[in-house]
């Protein structure tokens, strides 16, 4: 459900306004609300310091106030707006997990055995990364070995811990025969890539995903509103083109992208050694 005070102060970070203004451009949001609701509204955001006004004269009548978003009033907009990216990431991560489960589950039918699984959670950390290790979790129950690897204080049932980062393993070579890595986008990749590649057995996987790659802007507007969004409350996450990503991955491994909606589960398998 909207919140109109949020409605209203989105329209004032944009320009002040009188009432009657606002009364405009709250109606082509959707919102309908009758001047006295409004005055009202404007009386309880102006007490509260989030709005403030100016009289001017008008060519009809008394003086009329032109309200403006103070300060404080900014800050609450921020912070309401970075809770509802936040809610929206939790909802979209909750499916990409999902369809990781789906997409990985003819994997662990195969009849390759798979003795040890890594899955790294960094930079991810909280909701995120609980919902892949839950998803982890639930596909790797029969793997004798699984670690999760990541430099944060992160614990899960099941899973061996190793204090570490992607970029420099204690491990030895060819140790894992799957790696599932969903931050991959957000590492360093140079210096990430060659490690993942040393720890990774010859036949294995490594599995990433490519959550937000800017070609959503071209596909939908809500594409175009996530990247926004992203971009101005979470300015840490990269976002790659697909096929810039991609290619950074084909420097390594054998690289294939399976599309599903508006993100990429990504399989990599290690390149054979060049003498």
């Amino acid at each position: 459900m909207r919140d109109p005070e949020l409605e209203v102060l989105t329209a004032l970070a944009g320009t002040p306004s009188h009432v009657y203004e606002l009364k405009f451009k709250l109606e082509e949001r959707g919102l309908q609300k009758s001047h006295s609701d409004l005055y009202k509204m404007m009386n309880s955001l102006e007490r509260r310091g989030l709005v403030t006004f100016t009289r001017v004269p008008s060519e009809k009548g008394p003086e009329r106030k032109v309200f403006s978003i103070t300060d404080t009033g900014k800050e609450r907009l921020i912070a309401a707006r970075r809770s509802g990216i936040h809610l929206l990431l939790s909802d979209y991560f909750r499916v990409v997990a999902g369809t990781f489960q789906d997409l990985m589950v003819s994997e662990f039918e195969s009849d390759r055995p798979l003795q040890r699984v890594a899955l790294f959670t960094d930079p991810y950390s909280g909701e995120l990364a609980d919902l892949f290790v839950a998803a982890t979790a639930d596909l790797t129950g029969s793997i004798p070995e699984r670690w999760l690897i990541a430099k944060g204080a992160q614990n899960a049932e099941g899973f061996e811990r190793l204090s570490a980062g992607a970029e420099n393993l204690p491990c030895r070579d060819g140790v894992f025969d799957l790696i599932i890595a969903p931050a991959l986008p957000n590492w360093d990749l140079e210096a990430t890539l060659p490690e993942l590649r040393r720890v990774l057995a010859p036949s294995a996987q490594l599995v990433t995903f490519l959550p937000f790659a800017e070609e959503m802007a071209d596909s939908s507007l809500i594409g175009g509103f996530i990247l926004r969004e992203i971009a101005a409350h979470y300015p840490d996450m990269q976002i790659w083109r697909q096929v810039d990503f991609l290619r950074e991955l084909d420097t390594h491994f054998d690289v294939m992208s399976v599309n599903y909606r508006e993100f990429s589960l990504i399989f990599c398998r290690p390149q054979p050694e060049t003498h």
